[in-house]
């Protein structure tokens, strides 16, 4: 219905933002990589929408790339997956890691989404598979972790282990208190990919968390 909304930002929050056009609020519905990507109440947000209808029921769900929004239409497309659980994949990993994710049929993985089973992990994966092959994305990131155009997304033999690399920052970095703490923001893939001590890995972004102060 429609292509995208651009407005004011009026309301932040962790779950949804309301978008203001002309003194008619919007209220989207957004994943927690999309919420780290907006700027602050006030200012002027493009978010790509996608239109959920029900019987009784029409809600929007927003994200601040295209590549996002293509990703959660082929999540909610797939058996068993709604709107939550496509938000909820997409507040647990990025694009690039979902992709790689389903690729490598790591469903190990996809269990540390809220509310996500082995079973399920394993089902959604296969069923995934095919329309993740025919899904135009392309998406890398630059110094400051946003997300920018790039080369189509591939995968390699280093990604699981990159991913297994990113959970263990993530909840240490957790256990310091640092919650919800997005990785690929403050250590590059090519990065980890030459660190073999977690310890190091942690010690480098706790650095640019205090720099950035």
């Amino acid at each position: 219905m429609f292509e995208y909304i651009f407005g004011e930002l009026t309301v932040k929050k962790i779950d949804y933002v309301a978008l203001d056009i002309n003194g008619l609020a919007y209220k989207i519905f957004i994943s927690l990589k999309t919420f780290e990507a907006l700027g602050e109440t006030g200012q002027d947000e493009k978010l790509y929408v996608h239109t959920h209808v029900k019987e009784d029921d029409i809600s929007f769900y927003g994200f601040k790339t295209e590549n996002e929004r293509e990703l959660f239409k082929a999540l909610i497309s797939t058996s068993g997956v709604g709107p939550k659980l496509g938000l909820a994949i997409l507040s647990t990993y990025n694009v690039k890691d979902v992709i790689n994710i389903v690729i490598e049929s790591n469903s190990k993985l996809f269990t540390k989404v809220p509310g996500l089973g082995d079973k399920k992990a394993q089902k959604i994966i296969l069923d995934l598979k095919d329309k993740v092959k025919k899904l135009n994305i392309i998406e890398t990131y630059n110094e400051n972790g946003e997300i920018s155009k790039g080369n189509p997304i591939v995968s390699d033999t280093s990604n699981t282990k990159i991913l297994l690399m990113k959970e263990d920052i993530k909840l240490a970095l957790e256990s310091l208190g640092y919650l919800n703490a997005d990785v690929s923001k403050w250590i590059k893939d090519e990065e980890l990919s030459q660190i073999n001590d977690i310890g190091e890995a942690i010690k480098s972004i706790l650095q640019k968390i205090q720099n950035k102060k």
